[in-house]
């Protein structure tokens, strides 16, 4: 059976890492757009969609080229488990299914939140979610029964809340989602994220070329205390493999422009 995607997923994510393990577990307050093909009689499908909350959506993970038939679970275990037994992308025919939440339909265009899929995403099918078909309170989880699922709350300091509002209007949109994707469940585990942990209470998270340093401030509560270039002086002098070059010197003028400022 040969299937054709019937819409493209639009967002600021375009890495992997920047997307939410979990639909729900979507922390940020973007607005996704399912953009329909037209010339598909798509219009009079989508007729009377606008009445339900939420959507079921089947995808592709595009970016996935290979499977593997065991994968290292995000949360909880330390074991691989068999990926059938995961929500994990990389599948033998690399299918996604999402539940999100509609905003808005525009003719078609359909307007989502609380989504895990990224920019350029092929859609291949939309369902409308159903509470008495799909919910299932009694439903056992397997491997996933204990897993702690309390997030960590966070609080960015007044600089670093200021560092992360400079990078955003120069187009660094994602940093702050990131940060929350990642320290918002099993903050201190370096096996499965990029994290170094400097002590049993202060650790660094790094996004890209960037780094954030954390505390712990209390049982299940962060501080996030800085974002810094991981750039050297000496890596300026070489070339620019990651095209960022001129923003971490940009960053790093402003920052010190700011600290003259305060002194």
């Amino acid at each position: 059976m040969e299937i054709k995607p019937i819409a493209l997923f639009h967002t600021r994510k375009k890495n992997p890492y920047e997307a939410a393990r979990q639909a729900s577990a979507d922390l940020s307050s973007e607005i996704g757009e399912i953009h329909f093909y037209s010339g598909q009689m798509f219009e009079q499908a989508l007729s009377d969609i606008e009445g339900f909350s939420h959507l079921w959506l089947i995808y592709q993970f595009h970016q996935n080229e290979n499977w593997k038939p065991m994968v290292l679970p995000p949360r909880g275990l330390d074991r691989k488990v068999g990926v059938f037994a995961t929500r994990s992308p990389y599948r033998p025919n690399s299918l996604g299914l999402s539940c999100v939440q509609l905003i808005e339909r525009k003719d078609l265009v359909l307007f989502v939140k609380n989504f895990d899929l990224l920019d350029q995403t092929p859609i291949y099918d939309v369902k409308p979610y159903v509470a008495y078909a799909d919910s299932v309170p009694e439903a056992r989880m397997g491997w996933l029964e204990g897993v702690e699922t309390s997030r960590w709350e966070m609080t960015f300091t007044e600089t670093v809340q200021a560092d992360i509002d400079f990078l955003n209007r120069e187009g660094l949109t994602e940093i702050s989602n990131f940060i929350f994707q990642q320290l918002s469940f099993e903050p201190m585990n370096s096996r499965k994220k990029r994290i170094e942990m400097i002590s049993s209470e202060e650790g660094v998270l790094a996004y890209r070329t960037w780094r954030v340093h954390f505390q712990i401030d209390s049982p299940q509560k962060l501080i996030i205390t800085g974002v810094f270039s991981a750039y050297s002086p000496e890596d300026f002098k070489h070339s620019d493999l990651y095209k960022d070059q001129a923003l971490h010197q940009k960053f790093l003028i402003w920052k010190n422009k700011i600290e003259k400022k305060s002194n």
